[in-house]
């Protein structure tokens, strides 16, 4: 019966708005981010002259100061799919960028000549060419397809031909057999995609290090193969590097651990030494052949202590430095960076280019020392993109990778923080309710740290296995952490020395890796999922519900189900608890009755993002489309476009996504949710007529985003003083409206609402961006920001 009545009160509810109307499809609004968070993470650098760089990522193909790192100049307006293959050439005078239009059968392959800031060949294919090398003395670039190269003069456009030669394969075969030994498949495969292509400095001739046990090599003029050597201890040659006199190749296999040095003449190996205790991952000539820079990477890690403080062993995140004629090491350095992608030395051989996962790094070699940093992006590596936060507020982003932590001011999109892992590896980030401290798992342990400083303010130093998502309850008093292998604690921030592992009736299967966990709005309820697997080896997907009495979490029931993104909760009118989660078969809502979930509503959308405020409305993510669904009825009412979604704020106005460049966006929704119908919630009281006023309210300022001026609509239920307030991005009041006693009503028109012309105190004009304005009406105090945008 209580839900019963509880439709007729959502159904009598008083829908209040500029405009009135049924629903909104498909609603088209001119809506501009607001702020952008990091930069495009590079694809590709090199050495333009000693002092400039070029570097090219998903948006632009820049020319960089080498020493301050500011860009000089932007050439094209590239928008780059997510598997694009970029080469350099020598002089880095020529940029080749091959990528797929979309369509299988459909390849593009774009020549950019970086001195006339020129896109000079466009070629397309209904086969895939995978990009090789530029000839560092002719206008020829190498493509391959399907193991065969080809030549392409990239001035006109035109095939010069094919190389000719038989070409040794090499099969990867894997086989596999049945519970009794016996041998029931066998597959195998030839690599075709070469690994690496790189020419002579005389251009006469390329080397490759293909898919194959040796290194090949070709004669440009003649188009054919004349050679393989080295003999690598490996299945295949991963990389290789020739030495500007041409005297030498240096290359590394797929054991990646052992360098090899050969004479180009001959073929002959002149020394193999184990460079790494890891891997490594790029090897490079000095300018002057005497010297060879190989990076590596590490191989894997351990824990030799049982304190949780102390960090993994086995890192090798180091650049050694060989002499090329005695085969011995002569250096070895490290930036503090970790996973090394690419290294670029200068013309003068004084310089490195070390572009991290985390960073690019400007070594300077006679130092010894790091010259520059620069680190103000975000670099993807987790799918889902819970490795990037929006606080509650809208007032921070924070990233994560495994080794950093680093976070922007919104208001200013300047980076603030940028924190190590110390040889620890984090997992999960969250932030607290008042969004002025994070959670992040540290493994194996987990600390909390203020937001502003990045100082540990409490530490959790109980193991924790590879920790995936972690939690806040609504009052920030308990911290819920999730493992990968589905294990679950809840941890006490008032005392940090106590921890509750949840135990679930039935044994659930492992990983538990993606199945998000979280708590009710009054922390009285908490949730995960999990899987379970039958006799017919078919997953059966759970939700499993806790309650808290007292101190204590205590299981209450399980249902089928599960969650893919964040569950929702919502305290409904009568009381009653609701929970949101979407699984394979789109978004479900239920509410919590004592000892079974009553399933209100279903409908097709795949994340919950948030109840509105007044509880009518879920707020959605589906496709790349910000959604608004009356929940009860199950119906879409308004839907936007925007690009794959991050984050959203607490009060549901701020948007953080992720676009094609790899840039992250903040979005204000406010114009789109002000022109959304919105019930005046009764919360509990009994419902009124239009014209009736039972509560004070600050409205979203309209228009907004607006230049040069907006008014700012209100409601008061009693007659009190009225002040407004705006308020800079850093909290300074910048204007104070006096508008006197008022009586009680609406102020919510343009004849009645509170104006501002955009100015401050001082009667200069404010510069773009957003503002706070805050109304003091009695003891009512209310926020809401606004944009200007010029």
């Amino acid at each position: 019966m209580k839900v019963m009545n509880n439709n007729v009160i959502r159904n009598l509810l008083v829908f209040v708005t500029p405009m009135l109307f049924l629903s909104i499809l498909d609603m088209v609004l001119a809506i501009e981010p607001i702020a952008t968070i990091g930069k495009p993470p590079p694809l590709q650098n090199a050495y333009f002259d000693n002092d400039t760089t070029v570097r090219v990522s998903r948006k632009h193909i820049q020319l960089v100061d080498a020493n301050t790192g500011e860009i000089i100049d932007e050439i094209g307006n590239l928008d780059l799919p997510y598997y694009s293959t970029v080469v350099i050439s020598p002089n880095a005078s020529q940029i080749a960028i091959e990528y797929s239009l979309g369509d299988p059968r459909r390849y593009k392959v774009d020549i950019w000549d970086v001195n006339s800031r020129e896109l000079i060949i466009e070629w397309e294919f209904e086969e895939s060419y995978a990009v090789a090398a530029f000839s560092p003395t002719q206008p020829i670039l190498v493509m391959s397809n399907d193991g065969v190269f080809s030549l392409w003069n990239w001035q006109t456009g035109e095939l010069i031909g094919e190389m000719e030669g038989k070409r040794r394969r090499w099969e990867y075969c894997s086989s596999r057999k049945d519970s009794n030994g016996k041998l029931v498949k066998s597959t195998c495969s030839s690599p075709q995609r070469e690994l690496d292509v790189e020419f002579t400095q005389d251009g006469k001739h390329f080397v490759v290090a293909s898919q194959r046990p040796d290194i090949e090599l070709w004669n440009v003029e003649t188009r054919e193969l004349v050679g393989h050597f080295g003999k690598h201890g490996g299945s295949w040659v991963y990389d290789v590097a020739v030495s500007p006199d041409g005297a030498y190749i240096a290359s590394y296999d797929s054991e990646f651990t052992s360098l090899y040095l050969w004479n180009m003449t001959s073929g002959q190996l002149i020394w193999k030494v184990h460079s790494a205790s890891g891997t490594i991952s790029k090897i490079e000539f000095s300018p002057d052949s005497q010297r060879l820079y190989v990076a590596s990477g590490t191989r894997g890690i351990g824990r030799n202590s049982t304190d949780p403080l102390v960090g993994w062993d086995g890192w090798d995140e180091n650049v050694r430095v060989w002499d090329v004629k005695s085969g011995k090491q002569t250096d070895m350095f490290s930036t503090g960076f970790k996973s090394l992608l690419n290294m670029v030395i200068s013309p003068d051989g004084k310089m490195l280019l070390l572009s991290y996962l985390d960073g690019e790094v400007l070594w300077d070699i006679g130092k010894k020392q790091i010259h520059q940093a620069w680190t103000d992006f975000i670099h993807e590596w987790s799918y889902f993109d819970d490795n990037v936060k929006l606080s509650p507020d809208g007032k921070t982003v924070l990233a994560m990778s495994n080794h950093f932590i680093k976070s922007w001011d919104v208001a200013s999109e300047e980076m603030r923080l940028l924190i190590p892992a110390n040889d620890h590896i984090h997992n999960a980030i969250a932030f607290s309710p008042d969004s002025q401290k994070f959670a992040i798992g540290k493994e194996p342990l987990l600390e909390i740290r203020d937001v502003q400083s990045g100082k540990v303010e409490t530490q959790f130093r109980h193991y924790f296995r590879l920790p995936e998502y972690i939690t806040y309850s609504p009052s920030g008093r308990w911290v819920a952490v999730k493992g990968h292998w589905g294990d679950v604690s809840i941890l006490d921030v008032n005392s940090p020395e106590h921890i509750q592992r949840l135990e679930p009736p039935f044994r659930l299967g492992t990983p538990g890796n993606h199945y998000p966990i979280g708590f009710s709005e009054n922390g009285v309820y908490f949730t995960t999922s999990g899987y379970t697997r039958p006799d017919d080896n078919t997953n059966v997907y759970w939700i499993l519900l806790w309650k808290r009495i007292e101190d204590i979490y205590v299981f209450q029931y399980a249902w089928s189900g599960g969650f893919v993104g964040q569950p929702i909760f919502m305290t409904d009118v009568d009381g009653s608890t609701v929970l949101a989660g979407n699984g394979e078969e789109g978004i479900h809502i239920w509410k919590l009755l004592d000892d079974e979930p009553m399933l209100l509503s279903t409908f097709d959308s795949q994340y919950a993002l948030r109840f509105s405020e007044d509880r009518s409305f879920l707020y959605a993510f589906s496709d790349n489309e910000f959604q608004i669904w009356d929940w009860m009825r199950g119906k879409l009412l308004s839907k936007s476009k925007f690009p794959r979604f991050a984050s959203l704020s607490q009060d549901g106005t701020l948007l953080l996504t992720k676009n094609p460049q790899r840039e992250y966006e903040l979005w204000d929704l406010t114009t789109l949710l002000s022109s959304h119908p919105h019930s005046v919630d009764p919360k509990g009281k009994q419902l009124v007529t239009l014209g009736q006023l039972k509560r004070n309210q600050l409205m979203q300022n309209f228009p907004n985003p607006f230049n040069p001026e907006t008014w700012i609509p209100f409601q008061l239920a009693e007659e009190s003083h009225v002040t407004i307030n705006i308020f800079n991005p850093t909290g300074e009041i910048i204007r104070t409206l006096s508008l006197g006693k008022m009586s009680a009503g609406d102020y919510s028109t343009h004849t009645k609402a509170a104006h501002w012309d955009g100015k401050n105190d001082d009667g200069e004009t404010v510069s773009s961006g957003i503002y706070f304005y805050n109304i003091k009406a009695g003891e009512f105090s209310a926020t809401r920001r606004m944009l200007i945008q010029k």
